[in-house]
């Protein structure tokens, strides 16, 4: 009996160090960043199945068809629907993404209709718009790669859109990494 619990420790073990050597950590796999001008992460995004998420510290596995995460015992979701995509914290609604048919344009709004932010592309370049009608920042694409906002930059991207639903200033980090993460999904819809 004791042979045959060595043997399968062995096992064990060296499934572990093989598991190990074998395959890239969760926190080397290829991904967005959004960083500080420090160099601070601030957002990182990882697509896939589930797309993950890290927001200002709060780590979200996203589901993309449908859109749903769960964090402790707050059930996340997003339905689409002609007038955008809903997100949902349980089931009240927090936001809603539109529009979700234009490539060059979104935004996100308050269950109000209120904006938190929107933008357009025009060139290379958005502004984020606030609520009031004001620019609050502006994404355009770097010569050396990456996408600058302000002086925060986004790594594993050119989307420029993608960038601002990451960096949208009144957004929750759970509504941005939803929107991220769908964003990201290979729907047929653009977002």
């Amino acid at each position: 009996m004791l042979a045959l619990v060595a043997a399968v420790a062995a096992a064990a073990a060296g499934c572990q160090s093989q598991s190990a050597a074998g395959s890239a950590p969760a926190e080397t796999a290829p991904g967005i960043e959004l960083r500080d001008a420090k160099g601070k992460v601030l957002a990182r995004v990882v697509p896939g199945h589930p797309c993950r998420a890290t927001i200002d510290g709060i780590e979200l596995l996203v589901g993309t068809q449908p859109l749903v995460a769960q964090l402790g015992d707050v059930r996340w979701s997003g339905s689409e629907a002609t007038n955008g995509i809903t997100l949902k914290r349980n089931d009240e609604m927090i936001a809603r993404i539109y529009p979700i048919d234009r490539p060059a344009e979104t935004g996100l709004y308050s269950p109000e209709g209120v904006a938190m932010f929107r933008t357009t592309i025009v060139g290379d370049k958005a502004d984020l718009i606030s609520g009031a009608n004001a620019v609050i920042g502006s994404v355009h694409k770097l010569p050396t790669g990456g996408i600058a906002i302000g002086d925060r930059v986004i790594t594993g991207t050119d989307d420029l859109l993608l960038a601002a639903l990451l960096a949208a200033p009144e957004a929750p980090p759970e509504v941005r990494g939803l929107a991220a993460c769908h964003r990201l999904s290979p729907s047929p819809k653009a977002l």
